[in-house]
């Protein structure tokens, strides 16, 4: 089965591209994430681990006095991070990413969605899920182990979304009711939605937000091949025949399309969100690995 393709998969089908989905990703997070993933997201402090003799080279202001003024000999506090964390991933699978010309937006999303998923999971982390459209549709609780994230991985391929529309600021809404524990939170969606600042704002207060967008080039550049192309907005049925042998109306078009985007980039500089930008014809890796080591 191509990855590529929006269909409905048989049970058989499921599970070889799950097993496809686990083996690609695993490999990229060996490969590349590991290390980078717990450099950039620390534990929630440290917390003390033992008392040891005093040695040449160890840091004097972690010196246990109580203990050294009892054995009359330098001792040391040795201290460990506390690692656990809660990783949770928001997807926004509205009809918007049902479109893409290399790849399918809604699989990129669930590919970029296991990467974070076995990220987290190598370093004994826990993974929760959130799905949504216009409104929040499935939740999975933060748990641990491969067999969890094997569960979401299975539930976001498998699942068919209720409504068509977007609504990021609901989706983050619930997030910050059920989820009261500081977490990482990837938000992946597209370029197609309004940001709510607001919303925004509140959870990255109470978690570390990490917005994930993705997009396809002919959202900005249509092909030039002298023919009436049909767009059709997934998320409200609304159609509009667009004449390309018009060469003024393919320009205009991609005038438009390069505002809303540059107004996009704009608002998330403005109010530094955090942020990383995934185009469905590219290597995805290099953007990830770019953002672990600047949130380093």
């Amino acid at each position: 089965m191509s990855e590529d393709k929006d269909t409905t998969l048989t049970h058989s089908q499921l599970i070889k591209y799950i097993r496809k989905i686990e083996i690609k990703t695993s490999q990229i997070v060996n490969n590349y994430f590991s290390g980078n993933y717990h450099s950039a997201f620390k534990g929630r402090g440290v917390e003390f681990d033992e008392v040891k003799a005093y040695v040449a080279g160890d840091d004097t202001r972690s010196m246990d006095w109580k203990v050294t003024a009892r054995y009359r000999s330098p001792f040391i506090k040795k201290f460990k991070e506390e690692r656990e964390l809660n990783v949770m991933l928001i997807l926004d699978f509205s009809a918007s990413n049902n479109f893409g010309s290399a790849k399918i937006k809604k699989n990129l999303i669930i590919e970029l969605a296991a990467v974070f998923a076995f990220s987290a999971i190598k370093n004994n982390d826990k993974v929760g899920m959130i799905i949504f459209t216009d409104k929040p549709e499935v939740f999975i609780a933060p748990k641990k182990g491969r067999n969890h994230i094997l569960k979401i991985i299975h539930e976001i391929i498998k699942y068919k979304p209720e409504n068509k529309g977007t609504n990021i600021k609901s989706a983050l809404d619930y997030l910050n009711k059920l989820i009261k524990r500081r977490s990482i939170v990837f938000l992946i969606t597209d370029f197609c939605s309004d940001i709510p600042v607001k919303e925004i704002n509140i959870s990255r207060k109470r978690h570390d937000l990490i917005t994930c967008f993705v997009h396809d080039k002919l959202e900005y550049n249509l092909p030039d091949i002298n023919a009436t192309i049909v767009l059709k907005d997934l998320e409200h049925d609304e159609t509009t025949f667009i004449n390309t042998n018009d060469k003024s109306i393919l320009n205009a078009f991609s005038k438009e399309q390069e505002k809303y985007k540059n107004d996009k980039l704009k608002l998330i500089k403005k109010h530094s969100i955090k942020h990383i930008i995934f185009d469905t014809d590219k290597d995805y890796i290099p953007n990830i690995i770019k953002f672990f080591k600047s949130h380093n």
